[in-house]
């Protein structure tokens, strides 16, 4: 890490009240380069910390690296935003708070008084930033919103990438979460920037579906049926046989990809041994490759000449020609990428127990600016006295919170 004063956000503070991954993630980034962000946890703690029992991974405090994930940096305190005194500490935790983060629902925000009309007058300068599962509007406005419900079931992937006839594909943990909680954080960011320009803050909604839509867009475009049709998942007749995959002789999976089919045809078919098609008209251009089905000819020839060699000589082969290829991995092999790790998209966290992991970095770099170094600390309530003491409590105040399990 360079010097603190490098921190692009140094002097931001955010409150951040949510749970789980994809608003979490927003004040993750903000935490990363510089913001003082403070996480509210109920006293039971997040709800994100009782994953690793259900993914059947390590998780405890001090040794989490699910939830470390989404809350290296953050200052964090535990309280019971039901009780008033709770609730009054909030508010002065918001006094001089830029951003306010939550992935509430609206309904219980506004329960508690706590919702941006009912704030904004008070704190005219505050980024107000809510998230949700569907949106504020509308008859599902109200429903709990998960990953796997509000992001991948509604956009079509799991229909679209899936195979005819078998089972969806199962969606790697928080994909969805960690996507539209990047996106999120830009809608703060221009919130930052235009209130600059302002002076006076604003609300901002995000929603997993509204990013489920989002990075859907060409597909949404393209098979709408006014544009063009929808698409089937055949492995037998892709759009482009020769952007595709094939397995090999080691029964690893690679991807390659042409420029444009037409321009590139020679080149591969000389490539792979298969000039014979170049005499054949159905094979000319995609769209004679689909009327006649010569597509289901040509992958099949492809597929029977790529189990002839190993994924790694099949990459060899085809990195020499100037062909854009990759072989498939498995999340297991990515921590371990060695591109990845050149570019220090990932970094080693030791954990307690000596606990080593392989966690995965924000995916943006400056060239002269710092990072907050990652932290493995995870107790609940941890930072709880600490940042009490700092809005004004005294140490008798905040004991007899305690003792009213009014905090943690």
């Amino acid at each position: 890490m360079r010097n603190e004063f490098d921190l692009p956000l140094k002097g931001i503070k955010v409150v951040e009240f949510a749970n789980f991954v994809a608003a979490p993630t927003a004040g993750r980034i903000l935490s990363d380069f510089g913001a003082e962000v403070i996480k509210i946890e109920a006293l039971g703690g997040d709800k994100l910390r009782d994953m690793a029992q259900y993914e059947g991974i390590v998780g405890e405090e001090d040794k989490d690296p699910i939830f470390t994930a989404t809350n290296s940096g953050k200052a964090l305190i535990s309280l019971d935003i039901k009780a008033t005194e709770a609730k009054e500490a909030l508010l002065k935790l918001l006094k001089d708070a830029d951003v306010f983060i939550s992935n509430v629902r609206m309904t219980s925000l506004k329960k508690l008084g706590l919702d941006y009309e009912n704030i904004c007058d008070e704190f005219p300068r505050l980024i107000y930033a809510h998230f949700s599962g569907y949106g504020l509007k509308g008859p599902e406005c109200g429903k709990p919103g998960f990953d796997t419900t509000a992001y991948w079931t509604k956009n079509g992937a799991l229909s679209t990438w899936t195979v005819a006839d078998s089972f969806p594909i199962k969606p790697t943990l928080g994909f969805g979460d960690i996507s539209s909680g990047s996106s999120f954080l830009s809608g703060i960011l221009i919130a930052l920037l235009g209130r600059e320009k302002t002076g006076h803050g604003t609300f901002l909604s995000s929603s997993l579906l509204s990013n489920s839509v989002w990075y859907s867009s060409l597909g949404l475009i393209s098979q709408q049926k006014n544009v063009g049709k929808p698409q089937i998942n055949d492995p037998l007749r892709p759009s482009d046989p020769l952007c595709h995959f094939y397995k090999c002789a080691d029964d690893k999976y690679i991807s390659i990809s042409d420029n444009s089919y037409d321009s590139d045809l020679e080149k591969f078919a000389h490539l792979f041994g298969i000039e014979q098609i170049l005499q054949e008209e159905k094979f000319s251009n995609l769209t004679l490759l689909h009327e006649t089905d010569a597509v289901k000819e040509l992958t099949e020839l492809l597929n029977s000449i790529f189990l002839q060699k190993s994924s790694e000589e099949w990459i060899a082969f085809l990195e020499r020609n100037n062909v854009a290829c990759e072989k498939i991995l498995s999340l297991t092999e990515l921590a371990e990428d060695p591109q990845v790790s050149a570019n220090s998209y990932v970094e080693k966290l030791e954990f307690k127990d000596n606990l080593q992991v392989t966690m995965p970095m924000p995916p943006i770099k400056f060239n002269n600016y710092a990072m907050r170094a990652y932290s493995s600390e995870s107790q609940i309530g941890k930072d709880t006295e600490r940042i009490f003491k700092e809005i004004g409590y005294t140490e008798a105040e905040i004991k007899d919170l305690k003792a009213k399990n009014i905090i943690r």
